[in-house]
């Protein structure tokens, strides 16, 4: 008779034989399932993708944020308004011999109208910029803009960001679309650099030969749009970023820097969803910091079939207020700086102009014309202003 023993070892080997049976079974099983389907058996349909998945950022982007057109329409008429200003001032003429009288004292085109391009109304003849420089341009929408808004051959614009994603866009989209961007010579050029290594040099000459990969000409404007200035979380940043621009602008030239504000400004917890033609467009603002003066933004796009691209750009920005940044103008040596705000909320009508019609069908409200700010006592709940750093010619 069998010991205990022999029973246990016994025991054990038919287990373990049974074992590698499943085993070897499993293995077959698992080899089976990846052998091709057998015929007549339906594959497994893919999974359509959504309008999110197919959509393009940047063109939800432009549509439910960026209004090139009127951005162009105010800084040539700011531009035209100061110019006017700062240099009447330096011929040692009135306002008189400035725009008002333009109508009067203009030369004659060929067709009998009045024309101010190239007539002396004081320092060097200029009314009219033709130059301009789009500092963290992305898509370079504002650049197209500026090209397209008039056929002069002389207007240029430089694109300026550090990301090559968008800058790839740019010229693929953007530069695709505007009618020069085929052209070698074109009106629109591109650089891929930090802001603060791209330098103006002191060519007047526009063409290709004079651009580089860390130069551009000096420009009679430079733009820094989308809040560009609150990337900037320490002071001395910005002063430098400021110094910087200063140095690229023409003897006579400005710097444009948007900036929001208001009691909503510091405050968090604040959301805002807009139907934006094809889909609804949502702002969020969250993570105001009180010491470090900082709070983060949020933006997202629901189409139409109910997909979403939730925090498809985020943004922590420092919040400056306008007396900081006009200090800070100032300190990078500025002469002088002035204040615009925009003077259209949401219950403002459309003046029935197409331009009007087109941007309020993709929802652009809240966004019209800017008017000069000297002073205010009362804070808005939230506004939008350019803060205009102006060079003027040394003496």
């Amino acid at each position: 008779m069998p010991s205990s023993k022999s029973k246990v070892h016994g025991v054990s080997a038919w287990l373990k034989a049974k074992d590698n049976e499943t085993e070897s079974v499993t293995a077959v099983a698992i080899y089976e399932s990846k052998a091709e389907p057998r015929k007549g058996r339906a594959k497994k349909q893919q999974r359509p993708k959504t309008m999110a998945e197919l959509a393009d950022k940047y063109q939800l982007y432009q549509q439910a944020v960026q209004h090139p057109r009127k951005e162009v329409r105010n800084l040539d008429s700011i531009y035209r308004k100061l110019s006017s200003r700062y240099l009447d001032n330096l011929s040692g003429r009135d306002h008189s011999s400035g725009p008002e009288r333009r109508g009067h004292d203009a030369p004659e085109d060929a067709s009998g109208n009045h024309s101010d391009e190239d007539f002396d109304y004081g320092y060097s003849g200029r009314r009219q910029a033709q130059s301009l420089r789009e500092d963290f341009c992305g898509t370079a929408v504002l650049c197209a803009e500026w090209v397209n808004s008039n056929p002069c051959a002389n207007r240029h614009a430089y694109g300026v960001d550090i990301d090559p994603e968008v800058i790839d866009y740019a010229k693929k989209h953007t530069l695709e679309q505007n009618t020069h961007g085929s052209d070698p010579d074109g009106r629109i050029k591109l650089v891929c650099a930090d802001v603060l290594n791209v330098r103006g040099d002191d060519s007047r000459a526009q063409g290709s030969n004079h651009i580089g990969e860390r130069t551009v000409p000096r420009v009679d404007m430079i733009a820094s749009f989308n809040y560009a200035m609150c990337y900037f979380h320490k002071r001395r940043d910005l002063v430098r970023y400021l110094r910087h621009s200063l140095g690229n602008l023409n003897d006579f030239g400005l710097l444009f820097c948007d900036l929001f504000g208001g009691h909503e400004a510091v405050r968090s917890g604040v959301s805002r969803v807009r139907d934006v033609g094809t889909f609804r467009y949502y702002f969020r603002q969250n993570g105001y910091d009180l010491v470090r003066s900082t709070i983060r933004f949020s933006l997202g796009f629901r189409m139409q079939d109910g997909s979403m691209l939730k925090d498809c750009f985020t943004y922590d920005f420092r919040v400056y207020s306008l007396c900081e940044l006009r200090e800070a103008m100032l300190e990078a040596g500025f002469d002088d700086v002035c204040v615009w705000m925009n003077v259209k909320n949401s219950s403002d009508e459309s003046d029935g102009s197409d331009a009007e019609n087109d941007d309020e069908k993709r929802g652009d409200v809240g966004f019209g014309a800017f008017e000069e700010l000297v002073s205010t006592s009362e804070m808005p709940e939230s506004f939008n202003v350019y803060v205009v750093g102006v060079k003027l010619p040394a003496k």
